[in-house]
């Protein structure tokens, strides 16, 4: 039997599916800590790749480590700066931010950028790259970064259709050699210190594969990696590497105007390029 409160609750306004779905992982799973929302949201065979790692099913791979970060932090929060809902496709910009427990309760932010395939009502499959080069660097020196102004009503934008336009000038634009590290506009980090090393001070592009890419209206999300030689920059790093083949990825998001890339936000996984540098993974 519907009480009086179920029939008010049917009478809500509702945001569009695929929302529901992003708030859901930001704020319900994440932020609110609930393990048991991924059951909900996610399918029991998601994957996300992330860092060169491909976390191959929701419970055997994915939840675990998620739910060591979230012990480490736990007071762990997503703030969300932008979202692009597509044809079954997600994307959002954040930012997690919280304190750690293994570090005498210094706090730290970290911006990333996450891509999601869906069948319009679990999340099958994602691709991300999150900034762990500066989270390590503020729990090390304990000054903490600040939290760049969250999206107004990240859960009232609507879908777009994809556009084949966008997609072929995202296309030229992410395989132009150099073109990802440094264009005009590109927001690559926030709040980065002095000594933080930018991606285009660190390595030359030699060629892109493109891992995942979908589009909505004028706007776009990418995952990729880069084949490309370190040119130095890591201050505690051997200056002989400098030369040595890498490989770089990054997940970003633009925006597609009158034939051009407009505006983009690129999250580069540094920590994976200079533990790969270090350490010869």
């Amino acid at each position: 039997m519907m009480t009086s409160s179920d029939k008010k609750a049917d009478s809500l306004p509702k945001i569009h599916p695929l929302a529901a779905l992003l708030r859901g992982f930001a704020v319900d799973f994440i932020t609110g800590h609930d393990i048991s929302v991924a059951e909900r949201i996610m399918a029991p065979g998601y994957c996300l790749s992330i860092g060169g790692h491909l976390l191959n099913g929701r419970d055997a791979e994915y939840l675990p480590p998620t739910a060591a970060q979230i012990h480490q932090f736990p007071g762990l929060c997503v703030t969300v700066h932008d979202v692009i809902y597509g044809d079954n496709a997600l994307a959002m910009k954040f930012t997690e931010h919280g304190a750690s427990s293994r570090d005498g309760g210094r706090a730290a932010t970290w911006r990333g950028i996450t891509l999601f395939r869906t069948d319009g009502k679990q999340l099958r499959q994602g691709w991300a790259e999150e900034d762990y080069f500066a989270r390590k660097r503020q729990l090390s020196s304990g000054s903490c970064d600040a939290v760049d102004p969250p999206h107004p009503a990240p859960w009232d934008v609507l879908p777009a259709p994809s556009n084949p336009e966008t997609e072929s000038v995202a296309l030229r634009w992410l395989s132009s050699v150099g073109a990802v590290t440094q264009p005009a506009g590109t927001d690559w980090l926030s709040q980065v210190d002095d000594s933080d090393p930018q991606p285009a001070a660190l390595f030359d592009i030699h060629a892109t594969t493109i891992d995942e890419l979908f589009s909505a209206g004028d706007r776009a999300a990418f995952h990729l990696q880069h084949e490309a030689v370190y040119k130095g920059g890591f201050p505690d790093l051997d200056p002989g590497l400098a030369g040595k083949p890498v490989i770089v990825r990054a997940a970003g998001m633009l925006t597609v105007r009158s034939g051009v890339v407009v505006d983009a936000s690129v999250t580069t996984d540094r920590l994976g390029l200079y533990r790969a540098l270090r350490f010869g993974q």
